[in-house]
């Protein structure tokens, strides 16, 4: 289709809202197309980077900001990613608009599936602020690998946060406000020796453990941060690692389930790294996660359906039905009476243990990507979900999953990942031009009023 033809549909925004002005806007940003024969086209915010969808910036950022802090969101000087937008909100959604129109979404890989179904629940998100930025720092960029795997965050305290950048590991010190390459390049000897493309990533206690898309891995021990170990689970095999999640068995050691591109879930045992038990299933399997009690698996993949199974039988307890396409997240509430799946379908099912023969709820009618990576909170409030890009979810659940907040930025989303106590949410953008770690805090309401701000003494 060419240009002057995509221009000559309405401009809307995602909420379906015409605005005339975007017209306008998107017409000057096509006039800017003669920059991408140019490679040495440099907009003097951002670095050079000879990709289609750098040149809307030229056109519709007016400063960008470096450090941004809670004050600079609050009295507007800037968005929450630092960039100050032409016409404020308009020039934001010009750039999405022309984004999306170029773009290659994800649902064009499902050419033939059936229309998906819109009994879908929809969220109040009005007045509902749970979590409020806090900071990013824009030289802070994360990276993602495969566009469908976004487990690349991970925050094991409210001041060490991991995340991908390029093809190391760093650690983020949200008191220090540093980063620290802690695997990877440019490090040498055995800190340097990661899979050649890490895909997955997950970190609890002490521990780290990174796959890649070749079945090999590094573990190390954070505690210690000495001698890493590089190895593989799938016996030489090429099988990508889409998933890797931690947690205890009943007896209190630690172990990670593995997801790899074959019909095999693998528990590892985290002290001596070998495999001790495997689950097959019917299909490649995406995502793996345990209930606390350290009962059951849920298990998701390329197939519509998805599994409970027990862990100690191996035997199917439940078959979860609901989504209508691949499935590459799910998460357990903390009393494992709740399991939430996320789909290539745009949307969130959450079925009730006592009953899943069918979800309780589908979530939602608001989502518009897919849903990559889903947290429940520690303390169970909260289910968080984030989209393949620029929205981030967050359910309460004591309103029956009926109210929420969104998060909008701009930008693929790497992973997320909320802290222990359920205080601090993380969550990474890897799109190029965006790249960050942005941090937010919890809010305490009370008699409409903001309570105790454990994060105090960072500031």
């Amino acid at each position: 289709m060419s240009y002057d033809a995509v221009f000559d549909l309405v401009s809307i925004t995602l909420e379906g809202t015409e605005i005339s002005e975007l017209d306008d806007m998107i017409e000057e940003m096509v006039n800017e197309q003669a920059l991408l024969e140019d490679d040495s086209f440099d907009h003097p915010l951002f670095p050079a980077f000879p990709k289609r969808h750098i040149c809307p910036l030229r056109s519709l950022v007016t400063s960008r900001q470096t450090i941004v802090e809670q004050e600079d969101v609050t009295e507007h000087r800037t968005d929450m990613q630092g960039v100050a937008w032409r016409e404020g909100e308009l020039g934001r959604k010009a750039y999405r608009c022309y984004r999306y129109r170029f773009g290659t979404p994800m649902y064009m890989f499902y050419h033939g599936s059936r229309t998906l179904e819109e009994n879908r629940q929809t969220l109040d998100y009005a007045n509902n602020e749970y979590f409020r930025f806090r900071y990013t720092d824009t030289n802070i960029h994360c990276s993602h690998r495969h566009p469908q795997l976004r487990n690349l965050v991970a925050a094991t305290s409210k001041n060490d946060v991991y995340y991908l950048y390029e093809n190391s590991i760093q650690h983020w010190s949200p008191q220090l406000r540093t980063s620290t390459t802690i695997l990877g390049s440019p490090l040498r000897n055995a800190h340097a020796r990661v899979p050649h493309r890490i895909t997955t990533m997950a970190a609890m206690d002490h521990n780290l453990l990174v796959g890649g898309e070749d079945g090999s891995f590094t573990f190390m021990n954070l505690k210690t941060c000495q001698k890493p170990v590089f190895g593989t689970f799938t016996n030489g095999e090429y099988l990508e690692i889409n998933s890797i999640e931690m947690s205890h068995s009943r007896t209190g050691a630690s172990h990670a389930y593995v997801s790899t591109n074959d019909p095999i879930v693998r528990c590892v045992d985290l002290n001596s790294l070998e495999t001790y038990a495997e689950y097959p299933t019917e299909w490649f399997v995406n995502y793996t996660a345990q209930s606390p009690d350290a009962h059951m698996i849920a298990i998701v993949g390329d197939g519509l359906d998805g599994q409970v199974l027990s862990v100690n039988s191996k035997e199917v307890i439940a078959t979860l039905k609901g989504h209508q396409r691949f499935s590459f997240s799910c998460a357990w509430s903390p009393d494992s009476r709740m399991l939430a799946t996320g789909s290539d379908d745009q949307s969130t099912c959450i079925y009730d243990t006592r009953k899943m023969s069918e979800p309780l709820h589908v979530l939602a009618s608001d989502i518009k990507e897919s849903v990559r990576a889903l947290r429940y909170s520690a303390c169970g409030r909260y289910l968080v979900m984030a989209e393949e890009l620029d929205y981030i979810h967050i359910v309460d659940t004591t309103s029956d999953y009926k109210k929420a907040q969104k998060i909008d930025f701009i930008g693929d989303i790497s992973g997320i990942s909320l802290t222990p106590d359920a205080e601090g949410l993380f969550v990474g953008v890897s799109s190029v031009d965006f790249s960050s770690l942005l941090e937010f805090e919890r809010l305490y309401h009370g008699s409409d009023t903001l309570q105790s701000d454990p994060w105090g003494s960072f500031h």
